[in-house]
């Protein structure tokens, strides 16, 4: 019942970014289809409806971040990805000497793989699907 309440809060939440965003947009092309007769060159006509284009297309920016504030399994596995990706920065910025290089892989049922490396002493995680 609790993960149910959560879906919908995220749910109702996406809409109303949605509708914040495209909003002013809709208003704007809903006033020039009645006064398509009359032209508006005006400079305040102009940046209203810049930054109601700007609003409309900053949804699909917003939806990530919203999407990171509001679900935790999300947040982990972002998180997570996040970190391998650190630890493959810090390998290729580690001069070219000679290392001593492990490597395991584990396959699950659900067709995935996971590579665990140790290189130098540090734990990396590569994961992928087969």
């Amino acid at each position: 019942m609790e993960s149910r309440k959560r879906l919908a809060k995220t749910v109702l939440v996406f809409v109303c970014i949605f509708a914040v965003c495209w909003l002013p947009n809709h208003i704007i092309y809903l006033y020039r289809s009645y006064h398509y007769s009359e032209v508006d060159t005006s400079v305040l006509h102009f940046i209203t409806s810049l930054c109601a284009r700007i609003l409309a297309f900053a949804n699909s920016c917003i939806n990530p971040f919203a999407l990171y504030l509001l679900s935790k399994s999300f947040r982990k596995q972002f998180n997570h990805q996040l970190r391998c990706c650190k630890g493959r920065a810090l390998i290729r910025s580690q001069s070219m000497g000679r290392s001593t290089t492990r490597m395991a892989s584990l396959k699950s049922t659900n067709q995935s793989m996971v590579t665990f490396s140790f290189i130098n002493g540090n734990h990396l995680c590569h994961e992928g699907t087969v």
